[in-house]
């Protein structure tokens, strides 16, 4: 099987490069036998941009990879420093109920991902900027790259989110990703060795 990280910010990937002992093949691309990562940069053209960039370069034919996307998010009511495995992701800020459809709904959105037994899930909404007020009330996380990240054909998508900062828990100064980092990997062991 191989893995593909994918993940925004080069602060998000220093630690998980070097905890897989991944080796710089390009400028955003790491590798060391059978996982890759690439850092893709903020937002969904980022994301696009990025991997359309893997297929041409390194021909990588996504549907051998299973996906794992890693990285920081926002969320509406959830602490700070916690970490989920995304449900479903949505597109969001897209309202297209003047064509009759419901809000948030929009190609690829809700798309279901892959799970793992006994990981606490939830639902995660991709916006082009920094969700500042929302009007959804169930718990939520809020990205910039996962709704784009599920539109190329990997074989199976996780998502992994840690929360970094929260509408209703303002603590975001004294959060540190890597403090979080073990909870992520424990996951990440369950997938591989799914």
């Amino acid at each position: 099987m191989k893995y593909l990280f994918v993940i925004a910010m080069e602060k998000e990937a220093k630690d998980i490069i070097k905890h897989y002992g991944l080796n710089k093949i390009d400028n955003n691309y790491y590798q060391f036998d059978n996982i890759s990562l690439v850092v893709t940069d903020i937002s969904r053209n980022g994301v696009t941009s990025s991997l359309v960039d893997l297929i041409y370069k390194h021909k990588l034919n996504y549907k051998d990879y299973t996906m794992i996307n890693i990285g920081m998010t926002g969320s509406n009511n959830l602490p700070v420093g916690s970490v989920f495995l995304v449900d479903k992701s949505y597109g969001y800020n897209f309202d297209l109920t003047p064509f009759g459809d419901p809000l948030y709904q929009a190609p690829y959105s809700p798309y279901k991902m892959d799970e793992i037994k006994g990981v606490k899930k939830i639902n995660c909404y991709t916006s082009d900027g920094f969700v500042l007020k929302t009007n959804i009330k169930d718990d939520a996380l809020f990205d910039m790259e996962l709704n784009s990240i599920i539109t190329f054909p990997f074989k199976k998508k996780y998502s992994i989110k840690v929360v970094s900062d929260s509408l209703n828990n303002k603590t975001y100064s004294n959060f540190k990703f890597d403090n979080e980092l073990p909870k992520v990997y424990a996951i990440i062991d369950q997938i591989i060795t799914e």
